[in-house]
C-alpha cells in the first residue's frame, strides 16, 4: 500500500471494517468477500467455495489460499472414503482476525519509531542532487 493510499484511508471519517483489512492486513476486495463467505457459510472445500462464488476451482484455490497466507482462514484435513481427504477452509472468528490487525499495526508502528530513530542524520544523508 502506498503511502498516498494510507493517508487517503486515514482522512476516511467512518473507516469500515473492509479499508481496514486492507490497509493492516494487505487483504484484496477479492479476498474480503471470500472471507465473509467462510465466515457466513461455515468450512467450505474449495469445490464448494468455486460454486458458491462462481469462480473456477484453481482460480478459488488460489484465493483461499491467499487467506491462509493472510491469517484471515485455516485448512484442515477432513476424512472422506476409503481413506482419502479433502481441504476444509474455515474463516478465523472476528476476534481473532481483531488481534492479527493489531500484531500488525503494533509492528508496523514500532518499525516507523525505529526509523524515526535517526530521521535527521537520514535526511542529512538523502542525495538531493537528484533532478525530478
Amino acid at each position: 500500500m502506498s503511502l498516498k493510499e494510507l493517508q487517503s484511508i486515514l482522512n476516511i471519517p467512518n473507516l469500515g471494517v473492509d479499508e481496514l483489512m486492507k490497509c493492516a492486513l494487505g487483504a484484496k476486495t477479492t479476498e474480503i468477500f471470500g472471507y465473509c463467505i467462510l465466515l457466513n457459510e461455515g468450512p467450505l472445500s474449495i469445490q464448494e467455495a468455486a460454486e458458491l462464488l462462481g469462480k473456477s476451482r484453481s482460480t478459488v484455490q488460489k484465493l483461499l489460499q491467499g487467506l491462509v497466507e493472510k491469517r484471515l482462514a485455516t485448512r484442515e484435513e477432513e476424512l472422506i472414503g476409503l481413506g482419502g481427504y479433502k481441504y476444509v477452509y474455515k474463516a478465523v472468528p472476528a476476534e481473532q482476525l481483531k488481534e492479527s490487525i493489531i500484531e500488525m499495526l503494533n509492528k508496523w508502528y514500532n518499525k516507523m519509531l525505529f526509523e524515526l530513530e535517526n530521521l535527521p542524520e537520514k535526511i542529512a544523508e538523502l542525495d538531493c542532487s537528484v533532478q525530478f
